[in-house]
């Protein structure tokens, strides 16, 4: 398993998790620091992996 953490924001690296087949699991509000956009949340991606 893995997971991965994604600042909502990065929309291109959202996109590409997802086609990896991560999914968003949660949300840690005001995670990061944005210059122009202040806090912004980060996502909690998972993906599990076959052994």
């Amino acid at each position: 398993m893995q997971f991965n953490l994604v600042v909502s924001t990065n929309e291109d690296a959202i996109r590409r998790c997802q086609k990896l087949g991560f999914e968003i699991v949660g949300t840690l509000p005001g995670t990061f620091h944005h210059p122009r956009l202040s806090y912004v949340d980060a996502f909690v991606m998972y993906k599990q992996f076959a052994t």
